[in-house]
């Protein structure tokens, strides 16, 4: 089980706290050993009273966060912005936001693109649909002949003229082109028999 850090605002407040167990321990010090007037003994006590307080600064810095950050990298830095609780949570609240939107628009990266080819393929199928219902609206072959015969020709003396040229013109063609049909033959055979 983990406990939370201990969150401290300042630097200052660590060594206002080292400063207070300093002082209890030089005041217990100075009381038991400042009648005896030994100056070598306690300052060889004070030393170590001061490496003992440093070493459970130690061992407390892992649990202590100085604003926010880290105890050592707090030490370590000589300045460091100090923590604004309120702007912190703000913080976290937009990341999770972030984190929220980011998994929506996956999720819709993955779906809509299905959705929308449904979409399609249903519009597809109704309008095969539609277009298979529709009937055209058909005449009937008595209104069909009807309309034919009311349909006059114009120039109908015109039209007679130009089909009588176009047989003669035609019948011209297919005795030229039997002509020419057989000229053409009779050519190939003399180019086949001089080229080898």
């Amino acid at each position: 089980m983990e406990f939370p850090k201990i969150n401290v605002s300042s630097k200052e407040d660590i060594q206002y706290i080292s400063q207070i167990w300093r002082k209890t321990l030089y005041g217990r010090l100075a009381e038991e050993h400042i009648r005896n007037g030994d100056s070598e003994l306690i300052d060889q006590v004070q030393q170590l009273l001061d490496q003992w307080i440093e070493d459970i600064m130690k061992m407390a810095s892992s649990n202590i966060d100085i604003n926010g950050i880290p105890y050592e990298q707090a030490i370590a830095d000589e300045e460091f912005e100090p923590l604004d609780e309120a702007l912190a949570r703000k913080v976290q609240a937009q990341q999770l936001q972030v984190e929220e939107l980011t998994l929506k628009v996956a999720e819709r990266r993955k779906r809509v693109p299905e959705q929308v080819k449904m979409l399609l393929d249903d519009a597809i199928k109704r309008q095969s649909a539609l277009a298979d219902r529709v009937e055209f609206e058909s005449q009937s072959e008595n209104n069909a002949e009807a309309e034919i015969e009311d349909v006059s020709l114009e120039r109908s003396d015109l039209i007679a003229q130009e089909y009588a040229s176009s047989i003669a013109l035609l019948s011209d063609l297919r005795k030229n082109v039997s002509s020419n049909i057989t000229r053409l033959e009779n050519a190939q055979a003399i180019v086949d028999d001089i080229l080898p």
